[in-house]
């Protein structure tokens, strides 16, 4: 599958977030800004140390955030909508693209904190290393209705559901950008991409060549430090390899105390692309990692003594490879060949987990005449999975071999030239746990002039029930049903559970409304059926237990939104970017645990400011907003968290920057989780730290 460009670079056009350009610093001694603005600049500096010493020669020599006009930025490509690359302005999708430049800028030190400033995504931290991250609602800790993909490498876990993110890593430097598509994309990748597709896509290795070092410290990142080395491969090839290492403090719980969440990795890799002929290209890459966290949790009996909790420690390691042939013919014909084999373990006080994946992707573009750009592909997927069973949690089988197949085509029909495109497709998939799924997809493009787009379109999607949902029995902990007596919950799955679905309707505007001003906002409503949810049973006095069951709700739910964001070049050395989402989730059954409309924020918003005082002076503020969670499991506070990040780059390639989260409190909630094993809350606290990056 193409997760990276086809072609052989991104346009010039596509820089920072809104590009993925290489930075242009540049020193512009006509501009001269206005008193205003100085005062304001004066202003923004004061909050991080050094940072005014550097106002003074923005009074005189000001540096434009971005030699990048906002019509450029609407051509940054995009390929996960369609397996294809194709301009953001011309993508009938709810996209948005997260550069290198944005994530360098950001200060993030993991994926997930780098996906806080894209409309319409829900990020939740829960401690020192788990995250709840989705779209469009349902969010969960293990959220399963969002795929995620990493170079082609799909990292959905089949057999808790969702992403176990904080094993999904790289050196952040390494990527390219991070394309998030909302809305079903299952006509293309298949079920479990409900609610949207995130595609992480790192770098060419000739845009990696030399030496990087990395390195940070702080009062929550305890110590970081990355290592990257690229080279040549004769005239027409290049590689690199990379190590990185962190340790992070753990988090603060709900009554002040110290959570045991401490977080270790290491995590080594290698890629190497290669022209083979005039029109083939191959790539081949790989990771390993090795990692160690802790776990604070309330004990699984109903046995004395009942106020302690229960700490361990979890470890994860894994490795895998990657191999992808490219091909393009003189007929305009295009191809993709791609292999990839994935082991994974996890061993828990609760359960031990160890997967190997084989997958084999194809998939052929063609123009049959002037009007159609078709493509069609299959895949094959094969799982071995090994399951060691505890007390806490059961599955039967322990043990299971199985494979899934399908097969998807499109046609991309261009009704009237530059201005109406159709696009139809449909994925046909047969899954071992949800059966054969049929996924049609529809969407219409008006272009009516360069500045504005209009898109809508219906797409329906599937998501497999998981190991957990049909074949496990699990103890979730103990509750107090009726003082003084105590309980223990047990949750068991149900054996012939059908797929989830979902009917999605949507529509979208982009425009530019002048030089330094765009925006982009989508619709859209949701139609879910068939949703796995559990059902309280009758307490049982006897064996003071209460009984919980997965099943499919016979009742249906429809979610309606907005999303939308804009950017606004506001001075030649500033610009601001706002997005704003708005969710609607109605309420569900009674019995029903979770309750949808208790874990999505029905409105979060964020701004954030990116300032270039001059060519080595940079200052990025963020001010990020999140609704109440009134779940049931716990209600959430709303909350507003303020970032700042401000870098100095003495020379070329040397850069040093002092980043500061959550200024407003000294920790705040953001979650609490609802699934086995993790009922214990944690606040996140204030972290500031400070890094140092140089290339040579």
């Amino acid at each position: 599958m193409t997760l990276t460009d086809k072609r052989a670079h991104l346009p010039r056009a596509a820089g920072l977030r809104y590009g993925l350009l290489k930075e242009q610093a540049m020193n512009r001694s006509d501009r001269i800004p206005s008193k205003s603005a100085l005062c304001f600049s004066f202003m923004l500096a004061a909050l991080l140390p050094g940072a005014a010493g550097n106002v003074g020669a923005a009074e005189t020599r000001l540096a434009a955030i971005e030699d990048l006009s906002i019509k450029d930025l609407m051509q940054v490509e995009v390929s996960s909508v369609s397996r294809k690359s194709q301009t953001l302005f011309d993508t009938a999708a709810a996209a948005f693209i997260v550069s290198q430049e944005d994530i360098r800028r950001s200060g993030a030190t993991s994926i997930p904190e780098a996906l806080r400033m894209v409309p319409g995504l829900e990020v939740a931290q829960l401690d020192a290393w788990h995250w709840a991250v989705t779209t469009r609602g349902f969010n969960l800790r293990f959220a399963n209705k969002l795929l995620v993909l990493m170079d082609g490498r799909t990292v959905y876990n089949p057999s808790f559901t969702g992403v176990t993110w904080n094993t999904q890593d790289t050196m952040l430097e390494d990527i390219e950008r991070i394309e998030v598509i909302r809305g079903p994309g299952a006509a293309m990748w298949g079920v479990n991409a409900v609610n949207g597709v995130i595609n992480i896509i790192t770098k060419k290795t000739k845009d990696t060549l030399g030496n990087l070092v990395v390195a940070a410290a702080g009062n929550h990142e305890r110590g970081y430090a990355a290592y990257r080395h690229g080279g040549k491969l004769g005239d027409d090839g290049s590689y690199r390899v990379y190590g990185k290492g962190f340790s992070r403090d753990s988090t603060i719980s709900t009554a002040g105390q110290t959570q045991n969440d401490t977080w270790q990795a290491g995590q080594a890799g290698f890629r190497m692309d290669r022209a083979i002929s005039s029109g083939d290209r191959l790539t081949l890459q790989g990771d390993a990692y090795r990692q160690t966290a802790g776990r604070t949790t309330y004990p699984l009996t109903v046995l004395p003594p009942f106020n302690t909790t229960v700490q361990s420690n979890d470890h994860w390691s894994g490795a895998n490879v990657l191999a992808r042939w490219e091909g393009s013919r003189s007929n305009g014909a295009e191809f993709t060949l791609q292999a990839y084999y994935d082991r994974t373990f996890f061993n828990a006080s609760f359960v031990s987990d160890k997967k190997d994946t084989l997958d084999l992707d194809f998939q052929h573009r063609l123009h049959p005449n002037a009007s159609n750009d078709l493509m069609w592909g299959g895949n094959y997927r094969y799982i071995q999975s090994s399951m060691t069973n505890t007390a806490a949690l059961t599955f039967t089988p322990a043990d299971v071999n199985y494979q899934n197949v399908s097969v998807f085509v499109q046609d991309d029909i261009a009704l009237s030239p530059n201005k109406w495109r159709l696009t139809l497709g449909s994925k046909l998939e047969k899954t071992y746990y949800g059966g054969t799924q049929f996924q049609p997809n529809a969407r219409m493009l008006w272009t009516p002039d360069s500045t504005n787009s209009v898109w809508a379109a219906v797409s329906q999607a599937a998501r497999s029930p998981t190991p957990l949902e049909m074949n496990s029995s699990a103890a979730q902990g103990t509750f107090r049903p009726v003082p003084p007596i105590l309980a223990q919950v047990r949750i068991t799955g149900t054996p012939n559970l059908s797929a989830e679905r979902v009917t999605t309707t949507e529509i979208g505007y982009r425009t530019q409304w002048s030089s330094r001003f765009s925006s982009d906002i989508a619709a859209f409503s949701s139609r879910y059926t068939n949703l796995i949810i559990i059902r309280q049973g009758t307490f049982n006095l006897a064996t003071l237990t209460l009984p919980l069951t997965f099943v499919n709700s016979a009742q249906d739910l429809t979610t309606r939104g907005l999303e939308l964001s804009a950017d606004w070049n506001m001075l030649d050395w500033m610009r601001l970017s706002g997005t704003y989402t708005y969710l609607a989730v109605p309420a569900f059954e009674n019995a029903a645990v979770p309750d949808p409309a208790g874990h999505s924020p029905r409105h979060h918003g964020s701004l954030r400011a990116q300032m270039d005082f001059n060519k080595r002076s940079k200052l990025d503020l963020m001010l990020r907003y999140t609704g109440e969670l009134p779940s049931a499991t716990g209600y959430v506070s709303p909350y507003t968290a303020f970032d700042a990040r401000y870098a100095y780059a003495p020379r070329p390639g040397l850069e040093y920057s002092l980043v500061a989260r959550n200024l407003f409190a000294p920790h705040h909630l953001e979650w609490r989780d609802a699934t086995p094993f993790f009922p214990v809350p944690s606040q996140i606290p204030r972290s500031i730290f400070a890094k140092v990056t140089w290339s040579y």
